[in-house]
């Protein structure tokens, strides 16, 4: 018997046609609720209409690293670059200040006890070694490629990908569904095509370097 069905999502980036395909997606799941892992700004050209969305949607999130750094208008968590410095900026200046005290409010990371089951959702994995893990489940963020690695005694590292970044690898973006009860649980990855032109069009009209407007194209990867 099920006792809960969770929608996960992270790397959002800004991209506000996908996490509304994903969002549906998800709903077509049936999930409970849905659960963003951070950086849910930086790189694309949406962050208000991002943030807007999930606090309208009830979407329960983390703080990313990108989202700390645009919080801060620094590189102290991301390597700066070309395409991280123009996307600090522009998200910063962009962000309305409610949007940025929202994204300041958000944790960093958060623990569930479901069933049988310890759960520890954050951004980055904090271990040194996936064997150090302590919870029955650690959901991760950070990486763009969806994965499931299992660490023996019955623990596993759950890695949802990217919803707002587009992977060459899966042909689009992802997102995860976990499904449990007393004893058991069931994870699976749901993949989207990547709806690159409209992102395209948006990210040309407000002057994005070409850099960055490529690097949402999945066939440039």
């Amino acid at each position: 018997m099920t006792l809960l069905k969770i929608g996960i999502i992270s790397n959002v980036h800004s991209n506000l046609y996908s996490l509304m395909e994903i969002y549906d997606l998800l709903e077509k799941e049936c999930v409970e609720f849905i659960l963003c892992l951070g950086d849910i700004v930086g790189y694309g050209p949406h962050p208000n209409e991002v943030v807007n969305f999930i606090k309208r949607k009830h979407i329960i999130s983390i703080k990313g690293i990108y989202d700390s750094a645009v919080i801060n208008n620094d590189f102290s968590c991301i390597n700066e670059g070309t395409i991280n410095s123009f996307s600090v900026n522009f998200t910063f200046m962009e962000l309305t200040k409610n949007n940025l005290y929202y994204l300041s409010s958000l944790p960093s990371e958060l623990i569930m006890n479901f069933g049988n089951f310890n759960i520890k959702f954050v951004h980055k994995n904090p271990y040194k070694s996936d064997q150090d893990i302590q919870e029955d489940i650690l959901v991760c963020g950070y990486e763009h490629t969806p994965n499931k690695i299992k660490v023996g005694k019955g623990k596993c590292i759950i890695i949802p990908g990217s919803c707002g970044k587009p992977v060459s690898s899966i042909g689009g973006v992802s997102c995860g569904v976990l499904d449990i009860s007393n004893n058991v649980y069931n994870y699976k990855i749901l993949k989207c095509k990547h709806l690159f032109s409209k992102i395209n069009k948006d990210m040309k009209m407000m002057n994005f370097p070409e850099i960055l407007i490529n690097s949402y194209d999945i066939d440039t990867y």
